[in-house]
């Protein structure tokens, strides 16, 4: 039987392999666990000898100049710690272990010595391992422990001649010198150690660099007491204000030679490759201009003469970096030192940072995806972004430089991002404050050279806070206190008033043109629209921008009001304005019983008020027409009503047929607060128009003649309907025997573009007959056998050229009316699906509110006859959902169950002889919708009515049997007996 072999325990060798593996591992965690791994090895426990302490020393050493992996990291940290414990202040005695730091120096230089050919890889590998090697005996504090600098200057020559000898080593020789002054400030040590620093900088002609200029300057800041020497900089300083020239170019990496000196600075050897990491001398040069700018953002007068640092910005990195000779990798340094700095800057500083150059680059470069810097330029936004979130105080200095004279006020559309927008989205109550006056700013001086690019922008600036007020940003705000929130929204509108209806109290250049004040007038209503329904008192931001007006033109000192208007119009605002006040005291008692009833007369009044302003010479009607409304329904009593809520009813109508956003949404508002007051003439006006024709002569009968050709005012808000557009939200149609061969709505539309085509080419022939004519010649279609016969090659005298045109301009002129007047045709008929689509919205308020009075049922007929009839798709649909939602609000104590008996029987014969009709599927859901309801209602009231019902049903059913003309769906039926067999349990009990 075989015995199984023994498994042997891994010998220290082995362990060590191990370690040094893990010393090179790319995670740090890996790399700090081996360090210590190793270090426990010379603990007196593991009684280390002097040979193996040797061996490993030499192991590290040579691991530095391993550029696999992580190596140079792991075995610095290594040697470091190592360093420390056996040469440390508490330092092990191992035993035959003779080591000293000028052996240690000396063991460096053996190890990292080049020997033999080699290729350029392992050279560098071994001035690395050197360089990390000396930054180790740093680091770890040995050379300034007996006080004597003998070793600390060995170690300085060794770096500094890698300094100089190897140019792409010289920032990473420069860095540890850096740190090791900071070291020495930490550990208080003598400023010996920092001349001697000096004394090498000046000998090796290294003071005019970008080390030389960090390592001065850290001088400067921990060793004041250090000799600098005399002759190099301005002062003694790299930053002095004289410098500034040369401190550009020595930290641009540029050829520079001091022309006064002969010294060995002119002959420094430049690098030879590019860095795409900044140079550690720019944070440390932008920290101390920082340190100088102090909090107030003033400089310090000590040290004298000294730069600041919007002097620096934009000679060292606007006209340096970004110069139109740079290249892209200086560039991309600028980008990058901008993503740093406004990481960090104070806020009150960081408009020096948008300076003009690195602007344009910035723009220029996030245009386009495949330019060269486009990913460095998306980070300096997500720098700016990353800031704004964490301080939002800081929203207000950035968007100032995206949108400023070195940037541009559509940076979003310019630069195709939303950065703008997205800073925008982030703003709250307070920095709102400090963001309007900025836009005010921009908006008063454009910085545009003639009127017109003033304008472009002033529009545009314009559309940012309309957009503010729209985001969603702003609706976050209103949780903060309400006085808060409103003082934010009243200080944007305010503004909006003082350019859009006066001249601007602050000198605007160039003034303010008409356009632009009819843009602001827009901005205003839109911004109204999106505010009426986010408050609980709809009337609150109108009343507040009609009440900014009156105020402004009764104090009337900075500002000139634009208003003009002759004695009768003035006196109908000045009595508006009057009955305005009272109503907001009225409306302001709380509980009053008519507080609905009265913010709807407030909200109506200021809207028409700001109208008025706005030259609508309708408004004027308008106020008058309220005046006798509000004498009615508010001043008297609710039995003298005096024609108020037809008057009413006809105002809401004429505001509903303006393609108006927000007219649209103040009548819904009025409306609903008005609605229990509505009677059958108010309801008839609305009815007439859902009745009228869509084409020209509906317009006519709708519109007054003089109306008719006027074009609307182009307002932001306009909402325009498309003809073709299917809303499917809007209804759903209940359609079980879709499969009758019933003609839909799709195909009526269908019949009606066929027509309008075969009309089009009826047009079309006459022309090409008229033009044929005019010229003498046949149709391409036309028998041309007779043309053999015929001369084609007559000349024609110049009379009869005179002749001809003034015929073919005959011809044209006519052609011209024709084309004139389809388009005459089309536009009449969108008016008048617009105006229908506002009244049915009007209506469906109207149902919510009041689908349980017997009054609501005179809507059930013109609404079945409309989706019948109409040609438009929307509109069947609104009306299709009308009579869905009437169907379902109607149920329990919510029925109109004090209409008459004999007037709902009358009223469903009706609409039984509506379903009889040809019409669509939208068109027999509804009038099955409409016969269920009240079904429903006289079933509320007796369920012995069932019995006319059910007679009724029985006779529509042998009409479709015997008659013809009886086109009722089959679904008509379905839909009843669906309607029993639910109902049936409810009725019997």
């Amino acid at each position: 039987m075989t015995k199984k072999r023994k498994r042997e325990q891994p010998s220290d060798n082995t362990r060590l392999v191990g370690i040094y593996e893990d010393l090179a591992n790319e995670n740090e965690e890996v790399r700090l666990e081996a360090a210590h791994n190793l270090l426990s090895r010379f603990s007196p426990e593991s009684s280390p000898t002097g040979e193996e302490v040797f061996k490993i020393l030499k192991r590290l050493i040579r691991g530095l100049c391993s550029g696999r992996k992580a190596a140079r990291l792991g075995f610095s940290v290594a040697l470091t710690e190592l360093l420390i414990q056996l040469l440390g202040p508490t330092k092990r005695n191992v035993p035959n272990l003779d080591l000293s730091i000028s052996k240690l120096i000396g063991l460096l230089k053996e190890q990292t010595r080049i020997e033999g050919s080699v290729s350029g890889q392992e050279e560098r590998d071994h001035h690395f391992g050197r360089l990390f090697g000396l930054e180790a005996l740093i680091k770890s504090g040995i050379l300034f422990k007996s006080g004597k600098s003998t070793d600390w200057d060995i170690v300085l020559d060794l770096i500094f001649e890698l300094a100089k000898k190897k140019p792409w080593l010289r920032e990473e020789c420069g860095w540890i010198i850096y740190g090791a002054i900071q070291n020495l400030h930490e550990q208080g040590l003598d400023p010996s150690y920092v001349q001697a620093i000096i004394d090498r900088i000046n000998s090796h002609g290294l003071a005019k660099t970008s080390e030389g200029i960090a390592i001065w300057i850290a001088v400067q800041s921990y060793f004041p007491a250090v000799d600098l020497p005399a002759g190099i900089w301005k002062h003694e300083d790299p930053l002095s204000i004289k410098e500034k020239s040369n401190l550009a170019k020595v930290l641009k990496e540029a050829s520079f030679a001091d022309k006064d000196k002969g010294n060995a600075e002119g002959n420094i050897p430049q690098k030879g490759s590019w860095n795409f990491k900044i140079h550690f001398a720019w944070p440390v040069v932008l920290a101390a201009l920082l340190k100088d700018q102090g909090k107030s953002g003033q400089v310090h007068t000590n040290p004298p003469k000294r730069l600041d640092l919007k002097d620096f910005w934009n000679e060292a990195v606007d006209n340096s970096l970004f110069a139109a000779s740079s290249s892209e990798v200086r560039k991309y340094w600028g980008l990058l030192l901008f993503e740093q700095m406004f990481g960090g800057i104070p806020e009150h500083l960081i408009s020096i940072l948008f300076s003009k150059n690195l602007m344009r680059c910035l723009m220029n470069h996030l245009t386009l995806p495949d330019r060269y810097l486009h990913r460095v330029a998306l980070k300096v936004l997500k720098a700016i972004h990353a800031r704004v979130v964490t301080e939002p105080q800081a929203i207000t200095a950035a968007i100032s430089g995206l949108l400023g004279p070195n940037g541009h006020v559509n940076f979003d559309h310019v630069t195709k991002t939303k950065t703008v927008e997205k800073l925008l989205s982030q703003i709250d109550a307070q920095t709102l404050r400090t963001v309007l006056p900025l836009f005010e700013r921009l908006i008063l001086m454009p910085q545009a050279g003639d009127e017109t690019g003033a304008a472009s922008r002033r529009q545009i600036l314009a559309d940012q806070l309309l957009s503010l007020i729209r985001s969603r940003q702003i609706d976050n705000i209103s949780k903060a206190p309400l006085s808060e929130y409103n003082a934010c929204i009243e200080q944007l509108l305010a503004f909006f008033v003082d350019v859009a209806y006066f001249s601007p109290r602050l000198a605007a250049e160039p003034p303010v043109s008409k356009a632009s004040q009819d843009v602001f007038r827009s901005r205003i209503s839109s911004s109204l629209t999106h505010l009426v329904a986010k408050v609980e008192d709809p009337a609150q931001f109108p009343y507040y921008v009609a009440m900014i007006i009156h105020k402004r033109e009764k104090e009337n000192v900075d500002s000139q009001p634009l208003f003009d208007a002759d004695e009768n119009v003035r006196k109908t605002v000045a009595r508006a304005w009057k009955t305005l006040d009272k109503l907001h005291l009225k409306a302001g008692k709380p509980q009053s019983s008519r507080q609905n009833l009265l913010r709807a007369f407030k909200l109506l009044y200021s809207l028409t008020i700001l109208q008025t302003y706005n030259g609508d010479s309708d408004a004027v009607t308008i106020l008058d027409e309220l005046r006798s409304c509000y004498d009615s329904l508010v001043k008297h009593r609710e039995n003298d009503k005096q024609g108020g809520p037809e008057i009413l009813v006809e105002i809401l109508l004429s505001l509903v047929s303006k393609p108006s956003l927000l007219f649209r949404r103040l009548a819904q508002q009025v409306f609903g607060a008005f609605a229990p007051r509505v009677n059958a003439t108010g309801l008839q006006s609305m009815v007439a128009v859902l009745e009228t024709k869509e084409n020209i002569s509906g317009q006519e009968e709708m519109f007054e003649q003089e109306d008719a050709g006027q074009d609307d005012e182009a307002m932001s808000d306009v909402e325009e309907i498309d003809m073709a557009e299917n809303n499917s939200n809007d209804t759903s149609i209940h359609n079980k025997d879709s499969s009758n061969g019933a003609t839909d709505l799709s195909n009526e539309k269908e019949d009606e573009e066929n027509e309008g085509s075969d009309g089009d080419a009826d047009e079309l022939a006459a022309f090409d007959a008229k033009l044929a004519q005019a010229l003498g010649t046949r149709r391409a279609d036309e028998d041309v056998a007779a043309e053999d016969d015929e001369s084609s090659d007559v000349d024609m005298d110049d009379a009869q050229m005179e002749a001809l045109d003034e015929h073919l301009e005959k011809v044209f002129r006519e052609r011209k009316k024709v084309t004139s007047k389809k388009k005459e045709r089309r536009n009449a008929k969108e008016t008048v699906v617009n105006f229908k689509c506002r009244v049915l919205e009007l209506l469906d308020v109207y149902i919510k509110q009041q689908h349980a009075q017997a009054l609501c049922l005179d809507l059930i007929m013109p609404l079945l006859q409309l989706i019948r009839t109409t040609g438009n798709k929307q509109v069947s649909e609104k009306a299709t959902a009308l009579i869905r939602e009437y169907f379902r609000l109607c149920k329990g104590q919510s029925l109109p169950v004090d209409a008459g008996r004999e007037t709902l029987l009358e009223l469903l014969t009706l609409v039984h002889s509506e379903a009889g009709k040809e019409g669509s599927n939208a068109h027999a859901y509804a009038c099955s919708q409409a016969s269920l309801l009240l079904a429903k209602v006289l079933a509320a009231q007796n369920k012995d009515n069932l019995r006319a019902v059910i007679a009724l049903y029985a006779g529509t059913q042998e009409m479709l049997l015997f008659d013809s003309k009886c086109k009722v769906k089959p679904s008509f039926f379905s839909d009843w007996l669906n309607w029993c067999v639910t109902s049936r349990l409810q009725l019997q009990s």
